[in-house]
C-alpha cells in the first residue's frame, strides 16, 4: 500500500467540501436554503480533514496537506452535483479513518 494514500485521501476530503463549507459564510442566504444538510455534511468534513491533517501528519506535512486540499477546491469550484462532491469527500475521510484504525 502507498505510505502517502492517507494524506492525499485527506486532501481529497478537504478539497472537495471547502467550497461548500464556505458557503457557510456567504451573504446570500438563498442559496444555502434547499441544501442545507448538503453544506451542514460539507463543514463537518471540511473541518474534521483540516483538524485531522495537523494533528495526526504535524505542522510541515500537515500544512502541505491543507495546501493540496485548497488546491483542489480552486480547481472543483465550478464543478457542479454538490451532493456527489461532498459524498465523494465523505467517502475520502472514512476512508483516511480506515486507514489510521489499521495503522494502530
Amino acid at each position: 500500500m502507498l505510505p502517502i494514500l492517507p494524506s492525499l485521501l485527506l486532501s481529497i476530503s478537504l478539497g472537495l467540501s471547502w467550497n461548500r463549507f464556505l458557503l457557510t459564510f456567504a451573504s446570500r442566504g438563498e442559496c444555502l436554503q434547499k441544501p442545507m444538510a448538503v453544506t451542514m455534511v460539507a463543514a463537518a468534513v471540511s473541518l474534521s480533514a483540516l483538524a485531522l491533517s495537523v494533528a495526526d501528519k504535524g505542522f510541515l506535512l500537515g500544512g502541505a496537506i491543507i495546501l493540496l486540499g485548497l488546491m483542489l477546491a480552486a480547481i472543483s469550484k465550478s464543478l457542479s452535483h454538490p451532493v456527489v462532491i461532498v459524498a465523494l469527500s465523505a467517502i475520502s475521510l472514512a476512508a483516511y479513518l480506515q486507514f489510521t484504525v489499521h495503522a494502530l
